[in-house]
């Protein structure tokens, strides 16, 4: 008896050294640097590599199995697979360094080259790894899927003026979303591209819907709009790299994307292709630049919420459409929209906000034909509260702002046929890391601003002015990321 206890003691603890790196499937925490196989296909096929799926920020291995089938997907098409959990939090640096070490240990177990599968920020810090960890021989292709290679504005967003405050409440600020602003991917690309050594090993998805008003990702596609097409949380011409083989936008939101009933089908032809076969198969128009024109669509305030705060803003004449949203981190919140007429609006549609600002909630209306003229949003929170602000204008003024004040010197001497005056006030708030801000002292002249030390510069453009007949005030906003280099280079976009 004391000999059979033995024995299988032995091949429990056999059992479970053989699985030390195993992680939990399903675990929403998740523990960085643990990784796990997936279930094994009845009948293994050499030929097909081992697939390996990588999360993205503020998640982990489980969104491959959490009401998803990317796993079962695998399976039933005779792929071996592995998933991997990295911090939630860091950049794609150490992710990176951590996804290396990593992808050595699946190697060595497969013992033939893998195909890493990315998930939004997983494809940065994918290349992160092959560039700066050499774990390019360990590597096959990369698949990224609505991956931010260039950023994304809504990481701009959280940690500009009007937006911090909200992101600092719901702890939300870290190294990962602090990576994610455009001035600092910029930074990165220019890093990383020249060092780039197997271009061609990249196969990039972007999705170009966020749904519908109320959906989950309705915030982050209304603010994304002015900037392209987007999923809701990535801009399309963010997913694309110069060298890689992009394929075209699908109908797919940043959450679809990495569905497998959805995607495994899309994507399975690329997984046993040769690299040759499968470049160049994209529209070269995804080959152009993220665009640098100003997004002059929206207006932003935000900060802190005193028990009753009441903002402003203008509707021009001939806006066709408005939509207000008031994010807070009360599902119950007290609000009322008055215009211009006098009319009172307080029937909001509430919705738990996505990403930069999960576990907020988003309180929301859309306006046809509205009134010109000054409106007000009150809220009545009965104590301090952080809140954030975006009107969002369908308005044919937007474009005639944008070519206005995207003309050099001080924008008020600037004028259209559609436009009186226009001037602007330039708000910068300094970063040295992602916790800590400074904020810079607030001007109307562009050439204030000075950009001299290391860091990050969050950059906030108030734009407000007067139609062409004198009688009808706008407002909008317009926020940057700027990154100065160690060699005081300047990576992103000025925005005035």
């Amino acid at each position: 008896m004391k000999k059979l206890i033995c024995i299988v003691a032995v091949m429990l603890f056999l059992s479970s050294a053989s699985y030390a790196y195993a992680g939990t499937i399903g675990d929403g925490s998740g523990t960085p640097g643990k990784w796990f196989k997936g279930e094994e296909p009845v009948q293994k096929d050499q030929s097909k590599p081992p697939l390996v799926f990588v999360h993205g920020i503020n998640s982990s291995s489980s969104i491959w199995f959490d009401r998803n089938d990317m796993a079962k997907q695998a399976v039933l098409n005779g792929y071996e697979s592995a998933f991997i959990d990295l911090y939630p939090d860091q950049d794609m640096k150490k992710n990176g360094k951590l996804l290396a070490e990593k992808l050595k240990e699946i190697y060595d177990t497969f013992g033939r080259k893998l195909i890493v599968i990315g998930h939004s920020k997983g494809g940065v810090d994918t290349q992160s790894a092959l560039v700066y960890y050499n774990a390019h021989s360990y590597v096959e292709k990369v698949i990224t899927l609505g991956s931010p290679h260039y950023g994304t504005p809504l990481a701009d967003l959280a940690y500009s003026k009007g937006g911090s405050w909200l992101a600092q409440i719901l702890g939300l600020k870290s190294d990962a979303l602090y990576s994610l602003q455009t001035g600092l991917m910029a930074a990165f690309r220019s890093e990383t591209d020249p060092l780039e050594t197997f271009p061609h090993k990249y196969i990039t998805y972007s999705g170009s819907e966020w749904g519908t008003f109320g959906s989950v990702l309705f915030l982050g596609g209304m603010y994304l709009k002015s900037f392209g097409a987007n999923d809701g949380a990535v801009t399309v011409s963010s997913t694309r790299l110069s060298y890689a083989n992009n394929i075209l936008p699908g109908k797919w939101d940043h959450y679809s994307i990495k569905n497998g009933t959805i995607m495994f089908p899309v994507f399975q032809n690329h997984l046993l292709a040769s690299i040759a076969n499968t470049e160049n198969e994209d529209d070269p128009k995804q080959h152009e630049p993220v665009s640098t024109e100003l997004n002059t669509d929206v207006y932003v305030r935000g900060g802190e919420n005193e028990k009753d705060k009441t903002e402003a803003f203008y509707v021009e004449e001939g806006t066709n459409g408005l939509s207000i949203q008031w994010l807070n981190t009360r599902q119950e919140a007290k609000l009322e929209i008055v215009a211009p007429n006098g009319d009172v609006l307080t029937k909001f549609k509430t919705a738990e906000a996505s990403f930069p600002y999960e576990g907020a909630y988003s309180h929301h209306v859309q306006i046809n034909k509205p009134v010109p003229g000054k409106w007000t949003i009150r809220s009545n929170s009965g104590k301090k509260a952080p809140y954030l602000l975006l009107v969002s204008y369908d308005s044919p003024l937007n474009e005639e702002i944008k070519v206005v004040a995207a003309k050099s010197g001080d924008a008020s001497t600037h004028s259209s046929s559609l436009i009186k005056r226009l001037s602007k006030t330039v708000e910068t708030i300094y970063f040295k890391d992602a916790k800590k801000d400074h904020p810079l002292k607030t001007t109307s002249s562009s050439s204030a601003v000075q950009l001299k030390k290391e860091g990050a510069y969050s950059v906030t453009v108030h734009y407000t002015g007067l139609t062409a007949s004198g009688t009808s005030a706008f407002n909008r906003t317009v926020i940057r990321t700027l990154y100065v280099d160690q060699h005081g280079k300047i990576h992103g976009d000025i925005p005035y």
